[in-house]
């Protein structure tokens, strides 16, 4: 039985958000300038450390400071809501040194996406909490954020009220059809690696977000396979896909979209396909954990709860 769900408290003009690195090193600092602007544009202070420009082979500084860092950040009452710097690798090894003791009593607004699937997995199945799939500090879809991908990450963010219908015009209905549930989901390849953890993802009920990043369509196929064959297919109820940049490969024998209806046909739930979230240079916030109607015949999302409380 999934944990009641805990949303954070709403964010206020003014409020401290803070940027912390759970996973791979900084590559660019000029993108992290950008992000904090943006942020700040949106009215809102950001705190960061100079340890997050650390770097220890292919993480943000070694395990033991990214978890103690993270959990700092979650108990800190001046800050209010945490962005991850970026995604790459690492998460995975912060899991068995986060004190579920220290997090539970601190929900607060965290976004990230990618590598960072983990973490929200984490949270969700551990505590319950409504976490953001949305873009990191040093991520171009962030420094570069359009007005309306702005005043949706800030309602988001702010209003106990805003419950938006997304719509956009390259969003395609591969299975008509409309469902209602609670959103999961996040990175394929990373949902498939949480399979036999403590944060392994709850399906059942839900309508399923993913997307990724430079997996060619045999490797996305094994991934599908393995949640198919792991029962978490069975009872989703509905499917986003988000966005899957560079993962159509040359010679390919089928294509990605192939690839993805040759799994999702059979389930005949409804598919919407092309969701401008995830690795794109647009990456529209997505919240996990909440409720939504996912209308596949009229290509639209409606949200049915807010993301944050009062």
């Amino acid at each position: 039985m999934d944990i009641p769900n805990t949303c954070p408290r709403a964010l206020k003009p003014g409020d401290t958000i803070g940027i912390v690195a759970p996973a791979g090193p900084i590559v660019n600092q000029e993108a992290l300038a950008a992000g904090i602007a943006a942020v700040e544009r949106m009215g809102f202070r950001v705190s960061w450390n100079q340890r997050i420009l650390q770097s220890f082979r292919y993480f943000a500084g070694k395990d033991a400071e990214r978890a103690e860092e993270l959990m700092q950040c979650f108990e800190d009452p001046g800050i209010m809501g945490i962005i991850a710097l970026r995604g790459g690798y690492g998460c995975s090894r912060l899991i068995p040194l986060l004190e579920e003791s220290r997090l539970r009593p601190h929900c607060k607004v965290f976004m990230g996406f990618s590598d960072l699937t983990t973490l929200n997995l984490f949270f969700r199945r551990r505590f319950g909490w409504v976490t953001f799939y949305g873009p990191m500090a040093a991520t171009p879809a962030l420094g570069n954020i359009g007005a309306a991908e702005q005043n949706h990450l800030q309602s988001l963010w702010t209003d106990p009220e805003y419950m938006p219908t997304l719509e956009f015009p390259d969003l395609e209905s591969w299975v008509p059809g409309i469902a209602e549930g609670r959103v999961v989901g996040g990175c394929l390849s990373l949902i498939t690696a949480s399979l036999g953890t403590i944060y392994e993802i709850r399906t059942e009920g839900k309508i399923l977000f993913l997307e990724d990043l430079g997996e060619p369509p045999y490797r996305i196929d094994r991934m599908l396979t393995h949640l198919h064959l792991a029962g978490k297919l069975d009872s989703v109820v509905g499917v986003i896909l988000g966005s899957f940049i560079d993962c159509d490969t040359e010679p390919a024998t089928c294509s990605l979209k192939e690839t993805l209806m040759d799994v999702f046909d059979r389930l005949q739930i409804p598919v919407l396909a092309n969701f401008p979230c995830g690795h794109g240079q647009v990456n529209w916030a997505l919240p996990l954990g909440i409720k939504v109607r996912l209308d596949a015949t009229n290509r639209s999302i409606q949200f049915l709860e807010s993301s944050v409380s009062y």
